[in-house]
């Protein structure tokens, strides 16, 4: 099966990958990956010119920390189709990572109730064929957009679930501490992850403070101090060290206070600089964009006002550029923030890991309500939610409420994608994963705690009793 899956990805990357990234002046417009970006930013590190102000042949400039750049920067050297092969090549054996990334944390999570070898993890109950095909959608479109158009999202997920599932995992300050260095990996990357990454931690420290992690209370004061000062070492070591070896320390300082003036100031409201090119596009599903979008379209529909699609800090004011509206969203978006804390504070309270992934995977998706940009190839970010939220509700004996917690994002992802033209001209991803999320957020900080299934109910998921 992987060998097909290999030869099916090889062909399409010589098919489809490598055209998206040909170089023509004269047609720009088939000029369709991210890759060139990267690498001319790269490049841009290491010959005196300013890597935030450099742009591809489509004029897109990069806007994340150094580090990535500078990682990516040896393909630089090679041909834009091969730069786009090297890059398709990494992500594709990342997004095979992910998937045995996700067993292994399942098979922890899961183990097989009475077959004797549950601390190997080897063994798990059955997962429902509707929560493999529902993770399957919400993982697998955005993932093929990542390779198809030389995206990043895939090397965030994957280091994100290996630090988690190292310091879920892990029986040793050692493994704990490696965790956290691979959790600041994706935030020295993208600043994103950051939310799910202190979530991570926030649950460490109150399951310590409460008594609820690992056998004794000096352990599980270990369990959290570990794993912080592996982040705050990995953030140093990726943010600070290892550009600065590669550029020198000043000049690293210099390019993260230009990222910080030119990115970090603007994440508020991008519309105003643009700077992340076309923020208006049906093609951004963030909360504020979504309801942007899905207001000026009601405005023009049914009230008469201006065509939704003639936006941009170039035209007049549209309908949904009052202040109030900005308000609202900020208070939505204030609240997205913090509610992933209730969710923390109960997965802390708790014994159940799959709680514990169900709110790293919340945190994850506030970042997509949150955040002014997300894209469709950001909704990757949305598996870990998809696969932990809705095993802890078949544990509490919610079946139903598991089913559609499953199913609803897969529908919304799918549906966007299939017709985003339509879908995401009136911001229905947006929308829809925001009251998913508050909903699913709800459930668990309101819901009943989980019930120990009967012996004979060979498909529930019986509640954690082990120490993460």
């Amino acid at each position: 099966m992987f060998l097909g899956l290999a030869i099916a990805l090889a062909v399409w990357c010589a098919l489809d990958v490598q055209k998206r990234a040909l170089v023509d002046p004269a047609r720009p417009d088939l000029h369709m990956t991210d890759v060139t970006v990267y690498t001319e930013a790269g490049r841009a590190f290491f010959d005196g010119r300013d890597p935030y102000e450099v742009a591809n042949l489509r004029g897109w400039k990069y806007l994340y920390p150094p580090l990535f750049a500078l990682l990516i920067s040896p393909l630089a050297y090679a041909t834009p189709a091969w730069q786009a092969s090297g890059w398709f090549a990494l992500s594709a054996l990342m997004c095979f990572g992910v998937y045995f990334e996700c067993r292994k944390l399942l098979a922890f999570c899961l183990p097989s109730r009475g077959s004797g070898n549950e601390r190997s993890g080897q063994t798990f109950v059955p997962i429902p064929a509707w929560l493999t095909i529902s993770a399957a959608v919400v993982a697998g479109l955005p993932a093929l957009n990542c390779l198809q158009r030389g995206q990043m999202g895939i090397a965030l997920v994957y280091p994100l679930l290996v630090g988690f599932r190292l310091v879920v995992t892990g029986s040793s300050s050692l493994r704990w501490f490696c965790g956290g260095v691979l959790l600041a990996l994706p935030v020295a990357l993208k600043l994103t992850p950051a939310l799910p990454v202190a979530c991570v931690l926030f649950v460490l420290f109150v399951a310590a403070w409460a008594g609820r992690g690992l056998a004794n209370r000096s352990s599980q004061w270990s369990h959290a101090l570990w794993p912080t000062a592996g982040c705050v070492a990995g953030s140093a070591l990726f943010l600070l060290v290892i550009p600065a070896s590669l550029v020198g320390w000043d000049k690293n300082l210099d390019y993260l206070h230009t990222w910080y003036e030119k990115v970090g100031t603007k994440v508020n409201d991008v519309r105003t600089e643009d700077f992340a090119e076309n923020v208006d596009s049906p093609r951004n599903q963030s909360l504020s964009n979504a309801v942007y979008r899905c207001g000026n379209w009601v405005a023009y529909q049914f009230f008469g006002g201006p065509y939704e699609f003639v936006t941009g800090k170039f035209h007049g004011l549209m309908p949904m550029d009052a202040p109030v509206v900005s308000q609202i969203l900020l208070v939505v978006r204030c609240l997205a923030l913090l509610t992933p804390l209730g969710v923390a504070v109960r997965a802390a309270r708790s014994r159940n890991v799959l709680l514990w992934g169900a709110a790293l995977g919340l945190a994850a998706v506030a970042t997509l309500v949150v955040a002014p940009v997300a894209r469709g190839h950001y909704f990757v970010l949305v598996l870990p939610a998809v696969l932990f939220v809705p095993l802890w509700l078949i544990g509490c004996g919610q079946r139903g409420a598991a089913l559609r917690a499953a199913l609803i994002p897969a529908v919304l992802i799918a549906a966007h994608y299939l017709s985003v033209d339509y879908v995401g001209r009136v911001g229905v991803l947006g929308i829809g994963i925001t009251i998913w999320y508050f909903t699913a957020c709800g459930r668990i900080v309101f819901g009943r705690v989980a019930v120990q299934p009967d012996a004979g109910e060979s498909k529930a998921i019986a509640p954690m009793t082990r120490a993460a």
